[in-house]
Parts: C-alpha cells; structure tokens; sequence
C-alpha cells in the first residue's frame, strides 16, 4: 500500500512538444515536482513512476497547453453548456473543437443589475483530449491517485494593488496578469522580457512577488522595471491553486465514465448490463425525438428573427432596392454614414493600425518582417518559426482581446488582424 507521508504532490507536467508529443509521455518521462508535508516543501524531479509517494496529487499542466479564457455566461444548463461550449469557442482555438476538452467555473454573485456588462463571466479552460487522457492514464499506471489538474498560471496568486505574482523555473517564468489569464516568458539573457515588461506598465505594478527555484534571477531586472522584488521561499501558492479551472470536469471527473482511472475492473454478465442498456437505448430515443423538436422550434425562430430584421432594415434603408444579407448590409450602410460624419470605423487603416501596434509589443522585438492592409484587415508577416510559438501565439490572442481585436494565425505563418466581430 503507497505511504501517504506527503499531504500533498504537486507534478509539473513538460510542455507537449518537450515531451514529444503526446504518444511520448510515459513512465519513465522526467517530470519536476513540490513535495508538501505539513509546513514544509521539496522540490526535485524524477521519473513518474519514481515520484515521492503521496495522499493528494495534483498535475500541473505548462501554461502553453492549456487555453483560458472567460466568455458571458449562456443562460444554459451544465450538460447543454459543455455541449455549446466546442462551438462558442471553435474560432479561438488552435485545434479542432473536436479533439479538446472543456472546463469551467460556473460565475457567482454579480452587481445586482440585469445588464450583461454587469454580469460576471465564465472563465473556461481548453485543453487537447488526448494529452489530458494520456497523463491520467501514465499518472494511474503509477499507482497515483489524481485530485485535481489546472493550468500552471495558478500555481501563483491573482494580481492584486501594485503586485504580480510570478514563478520562475528552469530559465522560463509564468505570471498571472489576472484571476483566470496569464502569460509565459523566457530569462534566456539578462534582457527584461517584454510581455514582463508591458504587464508591468498595464497593471501599475510596484511589486513582483517570485517563487520558485529560479526567483532569484527576477532580481536583475527589478532597476530596469522600476519594482520591487520579493523572492518567497515556497516553489507554488497552494491556497491559489483552489481559485482555478479544474480540468478534471465531465467525462474526467472523479468518479466520471473515465475519472476512476486506476480502478478496479469488474467482470459483468450480459444479464447485469441488460436492463441498463435498455434504459439507456429509451433514454437515447427520447433525446433524438427531443433534440429533433427542439431543432424545429429553432428553425421557426430564426426565421421570425431573419423577418424581423428585414423589415427593420428597409424601414431604416427604405433607398435599399434588394436586401441579400440584412447583417452585412447593415455593417456597410453604418461604415457609409460613419465616413460621411467623418468618425472612423474600426476596421480603418489608422484605427486598426494604432490597436494593432499596441498588440505586437506583447510579441518579441524584431519578430514582424511586414505588414499589408487590404479589405479592412491587417496581415502581419512573422520572420520564420516565430508564428510556431503556442506561447506566443496565447499571449497574443489574449492581448487582441483586451485590445477589441480578433487574430487568426495563417498556416503560412502570418497572422490576420481584424476588430472583434467584423
């Protein structure tokens, strides 16, 4: 029987291309760890099937792995929003909707008005299923017991007045900009990183509180940040690791149709499973016929709403002879009167321009070899193998968003800039 010595194991989990994709974690794969018991803490690394022995772990997925995001609550319930969730969020993803698995908190309390400015939005986490899967299995083979699995960001406190939280290991750091965002950087020089540096200036921070093994190195920028810099003695936060977007939800979670990883497998005579695939057959038929009903009442709806928002087009634009697509013509009759009233439109040049500028200082200096304009959307040409980076790619995506922009990156490793919702 595993002694339950540590309260508590922390596995920090390499990022997916340093362990060789998925099919390449296994056993044997060297991972680092924080070993806790009672007030005090180790830290190491060792191969999985060699980790300290422990009552509670917890994987620690690299920040590069694992997408957070945080979108307006849908007035949906659990089941229906982790089926609703693949396409809300299918024009924000690097992968196929298909191959990843959502998580969320659900939002509580609010402002107490009704508006949807006022309401609280719904961090969720993205993370391929397969990578999820393959750790959990390698983790259970070991004889552990997972409780829980969130992105590294939360090993570290949110920001609060002045101060950012952030933890250094092996040449390469990881903050937390926010309660559910954050981002990577590199110390591979003695230069201060500049999404570092740009979180310092957007937050108004004075202070950088460090952990982990390498937080001393945080000291030789604090002149050139103009912070203070306060190295803990603790390698992780514990108390923030309980604020995050656990993983292990749905399917995955504990006690789920895959959450008793390790389990024991029982031997079951068709006899015993009969009566519960029968009703489960029956509950199936009731969800096709429901599901096909529901798809009706939807089909009238929408076409009551695409009535409606015709004739609210032609009693706005009665000059209008023939309405095709009453959404598009109606962004291109408001461009029309904004340029007569001399107000720019958010997909002009030196609109898009200015937006798209403060964007790329979050992306590494000398990174962008040119940028073309054309049909209200900027191209940005990385120099080649920057566009790769998943890192940089989550940085970026997360700061288009502050900044009311949405990037797609192209396979030809330029990135196409446009205003939110164009």
């Amino acid at each position: 029987m595993r002694d339950r010595s540590l309260q508590r194991l922390l596995v920090l989990l390499p990022p997916r291309l340093e362990s060789g994709g998925r099919g390449q974690f296994a056993s044997g794969t060297v991972v680092s760890y924080v070993a806790l018991s009672g007030s005090e803490s180790t830290r190491g690394e060792a191969p999985i099937a060699l980790l300290p022995k422990a009552g509670a772990v917890d994987l620690v997925f690299d920040s590069s792995d694992v997408f957070i995001t945080a979108i307006e609550s849908p007035k949906l319930s659990e089941g229906r929003l982790r089926m609703a969730l693949p396409n809300i969020l299918e024009d924000r993803l690097l992968a196929e909707a298909a191959d990843c698995h959502f998580a969320f908190n659900v939002p509580r309390g609010g402002t107490g008005t009704t508006t949807i400015a006022a309401l609280p939005k719904m961090p969720v986490a993205v993370i391929d299923r397969g990578i999820l899967t393959r750790a959990l299995d390698v983790l259970s083979d070991a004889g552990f017991k997972v409780r829980a699995a969130y992105s590294e960001i939360y090993t570290v406190p949110a920001p609060a007045a002045g101060v950012l939280s952030v933890r250094v290991d092996r040449g390469r750091g990881i903050a937390r900009s926010a309660t559910h965002d954050g981002f990577a950087f590199d110390l591979s020089d003695n230069t201060v990183p500049p999404a570092l540096a740009l979180a310092v200036r957007q937050l108004g921070v004075r202070r950088i509180q460090v952990f982990g093994r390498d937080g001393a190195r945080m000291n030789e920028f604090a002149k050139a940040l103009n912070v203070q810099v306060e190295v803990s003695p603790h390698e992780a936060d514990l108390a923030s690791t309980e604020t995050g977007v656990s993983l292990l939800q749905g399917a995955f979670a504990q006690g789920g149709m895959m959450g008793n990883f390790g389990g024991s497998r029982l031997s079951l005579s068709s006899r015993a499973v009969r009566v519960p695939l029968l009703w489960t057959a029956a509950a199936a038929l009731v969800a096709v016929l429901g599901m096909n009903a529901y798809n009706l009442k939807l089909e009238g709806e929408e076409r009551a709403i695409r009535s409606q928002m015709e004739n609210n087009f032609r009693s706005t634009f009665p000059e209008v002879a023939t309405v095709a697509d009453t959404t598009v013509q109606t962004k291109q009759k408001l461009g029309e009167l904004r340029a007569r009233a001399g107000i720019p439109s958010a997909n002009d040049f030196s609109v898009l321009n200015a937006r798209t500028a403060l964007l790329l200082s979050a992306a590494p200096v000398g990174s962008v070899a040119g940028m073309e304009y054309r049909d209200g959307a900027l191209k940005v040409k990385f120099k080649a193998g920057t566009a790769d980076d998943a890192g940089l790619q989550n940085t970026l995506r997360s700061a288009a968003v502050q900044q009311g922009l949405a990037i797609r990156f192209e396979t030809d490793g330029s990135a196409r800039i446009t205003p939110a919702g164009a």
